[in-house]
């Protein structure tokens, strides 16, 4: 009977590290509490409602990429958007980057778990610049602003784009998903 691999021993200041950030804000909150406990409740009330607002959206992306991760064949995503992707994959792209919605609580995640499926860095800059076009918007930034500059900015955005995404593969070409991602390594 084979044995299992060891489990990876991490210490402590690895296991927290990702932590670091909350260790900062309740530090913050702390002497927040300590300097002016009125103000440090209401700047806790404020973020709690905030939280409860935008938690149905969080759980319903990471559900979403759970069913990706189980379901999206990663040979195919590689193939079709992988370092071999060409124009037409670019285009796409540009043009899926357009019709994305949401914050960028919901976009990282999502291009994070297109990379880990083997897509290019190219088609990931690509599709997060072609995501400041925002085509559901343009018609509100054009009665603001004209639709001249709606659709000139449109046009340089989606053309800059295309253009940054392979630069921006041959830039990190070096870099290993890992390494750009942060993943850790799997356990059998």
């Amino acid at each position: 009977m084979a044995s299992s691999p060891a489990p990876i021993k991490h210490s402590l200041a690895e296991t927290l590290k990702p932590y670091r950030l909350v260790f900062a804000v309740a530090a913050l909150y702390a002497v927040a509490a300590f300097s002016s406990p009125a103000q440090a409740y209401e700047a806790a009330s404020v973020a709690v409602k905030t939280f409860a607002g935008v938690a149905p959206i969080v759980i319903a992306v990471f559900a979403a990429l759970g069913l990706m991760q189980v379901f999206v064949d990663k040979q195919a995503m590689a193939r079709h958007l992988g370092e071999r992707a060409g124009l037409p994959a670019l285009l796409l792209a540009a043009a899926a980057g357009t019709i994305l919605v949401g914050p960028v609580f919901v976009i990282f995640p999502l291009l994070k778990s297109m990379r880990d499926h083997g897509t290019s860095l190219s088609i990931i800059t690509t599709t997060l610049t072609a995501w400041a076009v925002k085509l559901t918007m343009v018609p509100l930034e054009a009665g603001f602003l004209g639709w001249k500059f709606s659709i000139a900015r449109m046009v340089l955005t989606l053309s800059a784009a295309v253009v940054m995404g392979p630069l921006m593969g041959r830039l990190m070409r070096n870099e290993s998903r890992a390494d750009i991602c942060k993943t850790e390594p799997k356990v059998a």
